[in-house]
């Protein structure tokens, strides 16, 4: 594959997956979100349209109760007979009482009164206030009558049995009988009915979900908005408390209604993302232009001269380009050139063996090399009198003999804080008076183990980081022992890393070493935890205005 194709793989994979991505997250996000408040917003009204028809229930009680608890009505339900003058006029005075409790009702409610002696049914007209008066056989009498009567003067909320009423039907009856004190029976039932009508004014034009049942206490449906079937798998049922009667109210939300919405709200995002592909696409066309289309020629050229071919005629860069494909170009011609001299010198061969011995030499340096450049280097500065020098590659002699003996992972506290010294002192000529450093170990922790190579970093780090960056700063290392444990930590003064930035650097060394100045560090760590099971390793620490890294290890644990 080119390096045009995998160039544009690469910017659709930047491209494309950060968009999927984002457009993913937030589509869940803004979707959950959704719908946790249109679930609170359904159940909201839900609860308070169920209140609202239990203080209606409520008041339309009240307005029985005050008729119902009148003499006119007692003395007319329990009257044996009813003829005569006086009977017509108790009649009109009860007719008039119904007529102020249907007129309080806002129109949408029939008043009804049975008297059992006679059978009668006094019904009078929501809308016309006017009475009508007809005999009711028992046998053909409503049911709510009788279920009413069961109840001894309480309210009773009868639903309509006959299923699917219309607007003109009654879906409920509220009532209460009227018992007889003396003769100890049910005279008579008075009470309302609910038709669909009381219903679409008690949800009104501000009640804003479409799909709603009303329940009662059996969990059948008293009345229901829900025009058409609905799809279980796509709609949230959400139910209401129970209310004093038994009644619930069960609104539905559209699962696919708010999965319109969320994709609505990261659409933009979509379309931002197509944006920002296509504008990638033609800045790959133009980058391909400049970058793979020199390489592609840069490339067959190379394969020519593998063949063996060195001329370069037929071949000369277009223009002089000053970035680093321009470099490569001029280079590789130039190469090609002096290859080409080189080929018709008769020298090649013997220039080639050279060459080859060069190499095998050089495959042979040992550090033993190193160590006697070393000392050579110390005999000159020593017969000249340069003592730091002296003392400098006395250091360094030390350092590398520590670094390049692999024959332990574990060493001794003594050891490490020697080679640490080592290091210091040869910083300390570097920077001088702007360096401090000290080295507190107790006497009784020198021969404690420790990770190899383990302090090195960290101190490199707080001169790198700290001391350079600030220009001056004092370098402390101590050693405690503390539950079992050994605990090592450089403290700089240097201050140049906050507490969010020292945690953040913890996470990274501790979690996956990933943080780019932090490669050491992670490296460091793993170690502890790998040679010391159980260890806590790497911690960054910053208190008043001083950095302090430590390490921490169990002292018996090694492994």
């Amino acid at each position: 594959m080119t390096i045009k194709f995998k160039l544009l793989l690469l910017l659709l994979f930047c491209t494309i997956l950060p968009l999927v991505v984002n457009v993913f997250v937030s589509y869940n996000s803004i979707n959950n979100r959704l719908k946790n408040e249109m679930i609170a917003q359904y159940k909201s009204q839900a609860e308070r349209l169920n209140q609202s028809f239990e203080l209606s229930i409520r008041g339309m009680d009240n307005n029985i109760l005050s008729i119902y608890q009148t003499a006119e009505l007692y003395n007319f339900v329990t009257e044996s007979r009813h003829t005569g003058v006086e009977t017509i006029a108790k009649q009109r005075r009860v007719e008039n009482l119904l007529k102020i409790l249907t007129h309080s009702l806002n129109d949408f409610s029939n008043v009804y009164l049975y008297l059992d002696s006679s059978h009668q049914m006094f019904k009078v007209n929501a809308k016309y206030l006017d009475v009508r008066n007809q005999t009711v056989p028992p046998s053909e009498s409503p049911a709510w009558i009788e279920e009413t009567k069961k109840h001894d003067g309480n309210l009773v909320v009868v639903r309509n049995s006959v299923p699917g009423a219309s607007a003109e039907e009654p879906v409920l009856f509220v009532g209460r009988s009227i018992p007889d004190v003396i003769e100890k029976r049910q005279a008579g039932v008075i009470g309302i009915d609910l038709g669909t009508t009381y219903f679409q004014n008690m949800l009104g034009k501000d009640f804003i979900v479409e799909n709603t049942e009303i329940r009662d206490a059996d969990g059948t449906v008293i009345y229901s908005t829900v025009n058409a079937p609905m799809d279980d798998s796509d709609q949230l049922e959400i139910v209401s408390e129970t209310n004093v009667y038994g009644w619930t109210v069960a609104t539905y939300l559209s699962k696919k209604t708010l999965q319109e919405i969320a994709w609505d709200a990261v659409k933009p995002t979509v379309l931002w993302g197509v944006a920002f592909l296509l504008a990638g696409i033609v800045l790959w066309l133009m980058l391909s232009r400049q970058i793979s289309v020199p390489i592609y020629g840069l490339v067959q050229r190379m394969r020519k001269v593998g063949k063996g071919d060195f001329t370069m005629s037929g071949w000369t860069p277009k223009h002089v380009r000053k970035d680093e494909i321009g470099y490569l170009e001029l280079q590789f011609h130039s190469m090609v050139v002096r290859i080409e001299e080189l080929i018709k010198r008769e020298y090649e061969l013997k220039m080639s063996e050279s060459v080859a011995q060069m190499r095998a030499l050089q495959s042979q340096i040992n550090p033993h090399f190193l160590y006697n450049t070393l000392t050579s280097i110390y005999s000159e500065a020593l017969e000249v009198g340069a003592d730091n020098v002296c003392k400098m590659v006395k250091m360094l002699s030390a350092m590398f003999r520590y670094t390049t003996d692999h024959k332990d992972d574990i060493v001794t506290m003594a050891a490490e804080i020697e080679h640490i010294r080592n290091y210091l002192a040869i910083q300390k000529y570097r920077f001088e008076h702007r360096l401090e450093f000290r080295i507190d170990i107790p006497k009784h922790l020198e021969e404690a183990p420790i990770l190899k190579l383990s302090l090195q970093p960290i101190v490199e780090n707080a001169i790198v980081h700290g001391v350079s960056r600030k220009g001056q700063g004092t370098i402390a290392i101590s050693a405690r022992e503390e539950d079992g444990r050994m605990i090592v930590a450089v403290t700089d003064t240097a201050g140049m890393v906050d507490e969010n930035e020292a945690s953040r650097l913890t996470l990274h060394v501790r979690e996956s070493g990933s943080l780019g100045t932090s490669v050491g560090l992670a490296n460091v760590h793993k170690r502890i935890q790998y040679l010391f099971p159980g260890s806590d390793g790497i911690e960054i620490r910053t208190s008043q205005g001083q950095t302090s890294v430590s390490i921490s290890w169990k002292a018996g644990a090694a492994s």
